[in-house]
């Protein structure tokens, strides 16, 4: 008894008790067990509606851009869209080979690493060989588009699909989640319904920031490799770069979220985002690219 008047304390102090009430549960065959019996809020909701929708917008927009300046070339599109689907299944599997009785986290640290050098060698395959006819920079930054663009849509569907699970738990409660649960799966299902609820306004305003950051980087790192690979002499170290730039955002924003603030890692998503396509940006003198795709030589 003790223990639910100090969690409602504890609630009301912090100002969290719109987001969770303190109950207590019986699970079969497992005797008395705490638990929180959470709701996503009305701005938790929002959140997650407004990211899912930057998530699907951003493409378009891009399209749209991109057919303004009359640069929208739909094979390097599709390109972009093929090579990043193939890219991430071939990681996805060779994690789930070589990592075979790995934990699952064993197995997401390794993806983290090893998608990097799957996706930029697809980007550099694709743009090396004639196949997607990518051979301007309108064409670079198309292939961007539909790389970037295939993993923005996946995860706005994604996001999408949280919304339905907080619509779930408003309507039919944390029970539906756990019943039938051992008295650890359960835990674990808390814990991970706690997190969700954590999103506030803030957080999805933030979290669209970090989405149109990340896109540009994707459409920077095509850019680098194909202006670095019309180069008379390309070099390797052009594609190693690439790599290592990847590997340096997933890497970061993989650390910041083990600290368990979400906010904390889009910061540093948005930080080291733009740090790279600043650095892509000196590299391969961004204003003359610019210039090149609203203004070509090549009618």
């Amino acid at each position: 008894m003790l223990v639910i008047i100090a969690a409602l304390l504890y609630s009301m102090l912090t100002g969290s008790a719109s987001h969770c009430i303190i109950e207590l549960r019986l699970y079969k065959g497992s005797g008395i067990t705490e638990a929180a019996d959470l709701v996503f809020s009305g701005s938790t909701m929002f959140a997650y509606l407004l990211t899912a929708v930057v998530y699907l917008a951003v493409p378009i927009a891009a399209v749209f851009v991109m057919r303004g300046c009359g640069a929208v070339k739909w094979l390097p599109v599709i390109a972009g869209v093929i090579m990043y689907f193939i890219s991430t299944r071939l990681c996805d599997l060779t994690v789930w080979i070589t990592l075979f009785s790995a934990p699952f986290a064993v197995k997401q640290a390794a993806a983290v690493e090893l998608i990097c050098i799957f996706e930029e060698t697809g980007r550099w395959l694709a743009m090396k060989y004639p196949l997607f006819n990518i051979r301007s920079s309108r064409s670079a930054v198309c292939y961007g588009i539909g790389h970037a663009g295939l993993e923005c849509w996946m995860r706005g569907i994604s996001t999408f699909g949280l919304i339905g699970t907080g619509n779930r738990l408003n309507r039919e409660g944390l029970s539906s989640f756990i019943e039938g649960k051992t008295p650890q799966a359960a835990d674990e299902v808390v814990k991970e319904l706690q997190m969700l609820t954590d999103k506030g306004i803030i957080n999805g305003i933030v979290d669209s920031i970090e989405i149109i950051t990340n896109f540009g980087f994707h459409i920077a790192l095509s850019l680098l490799i194909f202006k670095k690979m019309g180069e008379p002499k390309f070099k390797r170290r052009w594609l190693l770069l690439a790599i290592g730039l990847h590997y340096a955002l997933n890497c970061i924003s993989w650390v910041t979220s083990l600290s368990g603030i979400p906010l904390l890692s889009s910061i540093f998503g948005i930080i080291t985002g733009a740090a790279i396509i600043i650095l892509v940006y000196r590299l391969i003198d961004g204003r003359s690219v610019i210039d090149e795709i609203l203004y070509p030589m090549d009618i």
